[in-house]
């Protein structure tokens, strides 16, 4: 589980930094309508607020707290193969546009 909270702390940054970038451009537009709103309020607390989740889960390992349920496993997992399609997406029009 240790090593599924590092990959999703990763991703969730790469996801944050590329979907920031892809916002200020104007390449891309957020479907999510909360971080829609806090995009729209102010760019830097929607890059905080992404980050807070990579943070979090950090500070589950440092702190030996990693829970180890099947519940909490399922959801890690399917966390990190949405971010991992969302990151290939990033990468996918960030090619086309470059």
């Amino acid at each position: 589980m240790t090593r599924l909270f590092v990959y999703l702390a990763i991703l969730n940054l790469f996801d944050a930094a590329l979907t920031w970038f892809g916002l200020k451009h104007a390449f891309i537009s957020e479907l999510n309508p909360l971080m829609h709103a806090v995009y729209e309020a102010d760019p830097f607390l929607f890059v905080l607020a992404k980050s807070a989740l990579s943070v979090f889960l950090l500070l589950f390992i440092v702190l030996n707290k990693v829970p180890r349920s099947s519940l909490i496993k399922g959801v890690t997992l399917f966390a990190s193969f949405s971010y991992t399609v969302i990151v290939f997406m990033h990468g996918f029009w960030l090619v086309h546009i470059f």
